[in-house]
């Protein structure tokens, strides 16, 4: 009597290397974003600086520098105290970004914990929707920060020379690994998460067992 075959199809499940390269990518774009958004090196002249939240004023002021208006007492910080409508909004859409950056990371993290499919797939495109509005309420951020601030330079009194710093890069920084993120989530098939292997198994018959 011949033996008996049996024939099964297993799901296996694999984690790509580019998920987690876009989870690496997030998670350094969140430690750009905190210290970016902590820090008052966005915008600087002189010995003044100011962040988003607080503007400063070093005491190694330069004499021949126009004073500035409402500025800090040197060695000094308080918070912006022109019309910082503009500052505001970027610290909004800064603020956001930064939440949804964490929501990508973490949506990122469940997918790859995840051994069911389908809940892999919607983790996935939830860390990809959030981590695409994040890119683009921080370029929006990034890019009427400068404009803006020319617009209201006069409100800083006397013409002086100024540079976006440190802080600023920082920002950009976090917008770039973010964006990559995105990429690599977008790029990386769904379909190469899994692939199916058949096995068979064969069954002597039973005179054979005994």
């Amino acid at each position: 009597m011949s033996a008996t075959q049996r024939t099964t199809i297993e799901t296996v499940s694999v984690v790509r290397p580019l998920k987690i390269i876009s989870l690496i990518c997030l998670v350094i774009a969140l430690a750009l974003s905190i210290v970016s958004l902590s820090t008052t090196w966005w915008l600087r002249s002189g010995s003044f600086r100011t962040g988003l939240f607080l503007e400063c004023t070093s005491t190694s002021e330069p004499t021949h520098n126009a004073p500035l208006k409402d500025a800090p007492m040197p060695g000094k910080c308080h918070k912006p105290s022109r019309d910082t409508g503009f500052i505001i909004a970027v610290a909004v859409l800064m603020l956001i970004g930064l939440v949804l950056t964490a929501l990508a990371a973490l949506t990122n993290i469940c997918g790859l914990s995840k051994s069911d499919i389908r809940r892999k797939y919607l983790f996935y495109r939830i860390a990809t929707a959030c981590a695409i509005i994040a890119v683009i309420l921080e370029l929006i951020a990034l890019i009427v920060f400068p404009s803006a601030f020319y617009v209201k330079m006069r409100d800083y009194g006397s013409r002086r020379d100024w540079e976006v710093d440190w802080s600023y890069g920082l920002a950009w920084g976090a917008t770039l690994f973010t964006f990559g993120a995105s990429l690599l989530l977008i790029c990386d098939k769904e379909h190469e998460e899994v692939y199916y292997k058949e096995k068979t198994i064969y069954n002597p018959p039973p005179e054979l067992i005994n």
